[in-house]
């Protein structure tokens, strides 16, 4: 009896012992910094700025872990935890390769393998778009606002307020038309305080069980 309670113990041992190491081992980053031979890079959590994993860069090449059960926002630190050196990405578990250069690091930062990452940055291409057309006419109501013109100005301000209204929209529309997709809930929640309380609750009524319980949609729902 004594030692069918240990072999059942040893068992639930190792058991518990595999599932932490699994764990540890869901999301592998592999990295490439040209022009960088020796240094050190941080892993951190964004939001919470917690630091998750560390380590040397040799030759421009270094590898790292980390524990994640579902798609977040995490962050690379290059040389010191504190550097303004932060490339901020989100990503699954899995296994993703990051590529930079030490002088454009966040510029030239790219992430591969990760197909949430690269649906993201689509996203925010689109949105990029309202961004510039709204640079844009910032650019020439400045211009307008030095000749004292106030009824062009006041044109133009007009203009910049739609142009944000459409990227609004746009969200709203990404996020109610993709609701078993995490970045509904991910980018509603970025874009918390310019999207009304209104469209937030009916993004978080349209999401998919698994979204609305998933990390970003329970941000999404303690701000409702």
């Amino acid at each position: 009896m004594a030692r069918y309670l240990m072999k059942n113990k040893a068992i639930i041992f190792l058991i518990i012992l595999t599932s932490c190491s699994l764990e540890k081992n869901n999301l592998i980053i592999k990295g490439e910094i040209s022009e960088v031979k020796n240094s050190k890079i941080y892993l951190a959590n964004t939001e919470q700025e917690k630091i998750v994993d560390s380590a040397k860069i040799i030759n421009g090449k270094f590898i790292m872990e980390a524990s994640i059960n579902e798609p977040l926002e995490m962050s690379l630190i290059l040389d010191n935890k504190n550097s303004k050196n932060k490339f901020n990405f989100i990503t699954e578990p899995g296994q993703i390769l990051f590529t930079s250069s030490k002088n454009k690091f966040i510029f030239n930062g790219k992430i591969q393998n990760s197909k949430i990452y690269s649906d993201l940055k689509k996203l925010e291409n689109q949105i990029n778009r309202f961004d510039e057309m709204d640079l844009d006419m910032l650019a020439e109501q400045i211009k307008v606002s030095s000749n004292r013109d106030q009824n062009k100005y006041d044109s133009i301000n007009k203009q910049r307020l739609k142009i944000n209204e459409k990227k609004i929209l746009f969200i709203v529309n990404y996020a109610m038309n993709n609701s078993s997709n995490p970045l509904s809930a991910y980018i509603s929640y970025k874009y918390k305080g310019n999207i009304s309380k209104k469209y937030l609750e009916k993004i978080y009524e349209k999401l998919s069980y698994e979204v609305k319980y998933s990390y970003y949609g329970n941000k999404l729902v303690s701000i409702l």
